[in-house]
């Protein structure tokens, strides 16, 4: 988490490259979900999952994959979700590494487009910019309004218990 994205930008850069992802928007995606914080959100989330109640599941002869879509994925669900959301909004907000992968206009992100169309008209329609700014507000506003249960309690869970 301490980490800076300037120290892994370039290692992300390569591997994005050598795996063809460059001007691509898996390219954009891909590296955000490996995040620190969302892994210690699913940890904190696994954590309090009973070993008992795993272990019971498994002697009932149910496979891995079993156990982990019945049991563990719907305990799970509020941090799944919040964890999603956390990182659909960072992915959305990012400018600096859209502007490195991606290279045609086709694939660009709101933010690329709206620099774009701000500095090919020269900055003069700053109601139209101002517009567009909003509507590009809009997507994460309402996902956080929606899930924003999900985010309260998978934070509030993840804390430490004494």
């Amino acid at each position: 988490m301490f980490i800076p994205f300037t120290v892994t930008m370039i290692p992300n850069y390569l591997t994005i490259s050598a795996l063809g992802l460059g001007d691509s928007l898996l390219g954009v995606i891909l590296p955000q979900l490996g995040d620190a914080l969302g892994i210690f959100l699913l940890r904190q989330s696994m954590r309090s999952i009973p070993g008992s109640l795993v272990e019971a599941v498994y002697l009932e002869n149910a496979g891995h994959a079993r156990i982990m879509g019945d049991i563990i994925l719907p305990l799970t669900r509020p941090a799944v979700v919040s964890t999603g959301i956390i990182f659909f909004i960072n992915s959305w907000n990012e400018y600096v590494w859209p502007v490195l992968i991606l290279k045609s206009q086709s694939n660009y992100t709101l933010s690329l487009a709206l620099q774009t169309y701000v500095s090919q008209e020269g900055g003069t329609e700053f109601t139209v910019a101002m517009a567009v700014s909003v509507m590009t507000m809009l997507p994460p506003l309402m996902l956080y309004v929606i899930f924003q249960k999900y985010i309260i309690d998978t934070f509030s869970m993840s804390g430490v218990k004494g």
